[in-house]
């Protein structure tokens, strides 16, 4: 497939804030913290970049200072060269944002599973005429509006199974066991293991079998950021993906719900939410 170049979901702006919002940080309370002055955190949450001020503030944060200077400095660029032929990015619009969802299938039966709905139907149904496949299931990152959406409608054409963890059950979902393993054919296989944080009932896709493992993340982590996660579950949040996602195979490509792909290798060395 072609390699698609597309801008960050998120900015270093962009990945302070949701730093801030996950530990419930003011300036006031971070300016004490990094002996700054408010005047600086202000400038800073206004856009306006000052790498000694962000330098200073990115601790305070349990930000990586280096990471994050990186992110402002560098034009990103990310290509992943080797995605496998038999995996498809399918990317819609929920109102006015890009979402991701993920055709995946198999060169021996044509049986191919579908990661999400995003918020269009067209691609997927054209995907499946032209090449010729077989839709089996549904299988759901997290029950948010732009990732189910279109749902309903899929199961009606097809009466297929959709599958989501038991903690965001939603009508015509069934609940994934906890150790969940589906096979797709003799050689790909697909494990969900949980990864909540930015939703309660996160669930990771772990796609074996392939020319090169493929992880699809949902919202739980974007290139270069995270997807937000709410104050009471911060710290447990980034330690899951740190524990269950970052210590995948360092080749694995990681398939976000927002933004372009990545690999874990690539985020153990430049994403500011892990040292």
């Amino acid at each position: 497939m072609s390699i698609r170049r597309e801008p960050l979901e998120d900015t270093w702006h962009d990945v302070i804030l949701k730093s801030m919002r996950g530990q419930n940080l003011q300036a006031s309370t971070l300016a004490h913290m990094s002996n700054l002055s408010e005047d600086n955190i202000h400038t800073l949450l206004q856009g306006h970049y000052e790498e000694k001020t962000l330098r200073a503030l990115a601790p305070a944060l349990g930000l990586h200072s280096e990471k994050l200077l990186h992110l402002a400095r560098v034009p990103f660029q990310l290509p992943v060269e080797d995605i496998p032929n038999n995996f498809q990015i399918l990317t819609t619009f929920y109102h006015d944002m890009k979402v991701h969802s993920y055709l995946l299938w198999s060169e021996r039966n044509h049986h191919a599973l579908l990661f999400d709905t995003g918020g269009s139907l067209s691609s997927l149904l054209e995907e499946l005429q032209e090449k010729q496949l077989k839709l089996k299931a549904i299988f759901l990152t997290h029950a948010h509006h732009d990732h189910v959406t279109k749902l309903r409608e899929l199961q009606q054409q097809t009466g297929l199974p959709a599958w989501i963890d038991q903690a965001e059950i939603i009508q015509g979902a069934h609940a994934l066991p906890l150790d969940f393993l589906y096979h797709l054919d003799e050689c790909i296989s697909i494990r969900a293991f949980s990864t909540p944080g930015h939703s309660p009932g996160g669930r990771t896709y772990f796609l074996d079998g392939l020319s090169r493992p493929i992880a699809i993340v949902g919202d739980a982590l974007f290139a270069r950021s995270i997807g937000g996660i709410p104050a009471e579950a911060y710290r447990s949040g980034l330690q899951i993906i740190s524990q269950r996602i970052l210590t995948l195979p360092l080749t694995t490509i990681l398939a976000p719900g927002h933004g372009p792909i990545t690999t874990v290798e690539a985020e153990r060395e430049a994403n500011p939410f892990f040292s």
